[in-house]
């Protein structure tokens, strides 16, 4: 287990506040200081100790949050928000109108709270406020463009902008996500997903950025150069987990129960490599 044991500063005004890999149960949680102190995505339930501790030693603590951001509606990067809040009570979730009505609910799969045999906390309307594809968001001393990449889940967003002098791109799990098991899903949504997170990365890859910071990477690679995304975009959609590549058959006995066969009953296997190994 990679994890950071305090907060770690990627440039002046810009921390990386929490990371995991192989993740637990959170997700990269990232800081932007300055006028408007800013989260992109504050984790788990669990995981908001960590959080607040690597807060406070950079000189901030919950209560001088003014928004956190979120990427998408996943527990990994929102049900944090509840321990936030505790102490901070008027802190707004920020999210695109495509998440908002699922993380209102209780839907363990669709939240990705199943992934971590965790319930999903709803989140009310009242500490909500919709995001749109396009809108300018102030954050730190600067401000943020939402770029709405639907594929991961319906409302998947990144964030454009320029901090410390370089085009940072704030890309949560629409760069190296993978998507949920088939078990309990809709096939039909689920290839529609596909498609649609393609259009995304089609549209990301267009975009003028320096860099990248994704919602599950070890410190150790942060931040990710555009390049390394462009160079692995062509082993999207390889296999119905959109990442995978089929150029190896692991042997049966290492395949989880997770692990997806090939569509249209091939019998090849998807190898257990993700997308950026490549």
């Amino acid at each position: 287990m990679s994890e950071i044991s305090g907060p770690v500063e990627l440039s002046p005004h810009l921390y990386a506040l929490l990371t995991e890999f192989p993740h637990r149960n959170a997700a990269n949680v990232y800081l932007i200081t300055g006028a408007v102190p800013t989260l992109i995505d504050c984790g788990s339930r669990d995981s908001f100790p960590a959080l607040a501790r690597n807060l406070s030693r950079v000189g901030l603590e919950p209560a001088d949050i003014a928004q956190v951001i979120a990427t998408h509606g996943h527990y990994d990067h929102i049900q944090g928000l509840h321990a936030l809040r505790a102490m901070n009570p008027s802190v707004p979730l920020l999210i695109h109108e495509n998440d908002l009505a699922m993380i209102q609910g209780h839907d363990a799969y669709r939240t990705a709270a199943s992934v971590y045999h965790r319930e999903f906390e709803p989140i009310p309307a009242a500490h909500l406020h919709g995001l749109r594809d396009g809108q300018v968001i102030p954050a730190g001393d600067g401000s943020l463009t939402v770029i709405h990449t639907p594929g991961h889940t319906p409302g998947s967003i990144c964030l454009l902008g320029e901090i410390d002098g370089q085009k940072v791109l704030f890309s949560g799990d629409t760069i190296f996500g993978s998507m949920s098991g088939l078990n309990g899903a809709d096939l039909a949504i689920w290839t529609q997903a596909i498609v649609r997170w393609k259009k995304s990365l089609d549209r990301l890859a267009a975009l003028d950025f320096d860099v990248f910071l994704p919602g599950h990477e070890p410190i150790t690679g942060l931040p990710v150069a555009k390049e390394k995304f462009v160079r692995k975009l062509p082993y999207f959609g390889r296999m119905l987990n959109p990442w995978f590549s089929l150029d190896e058959t692991p042997d049966p006995s290492e395949v989880d129960d997770n692990q997806l066969a090939a569509p249209h009953g091939a019998q090849e296997l998807a190898t257990a490599k993700p997308w950026w190994y490549y």
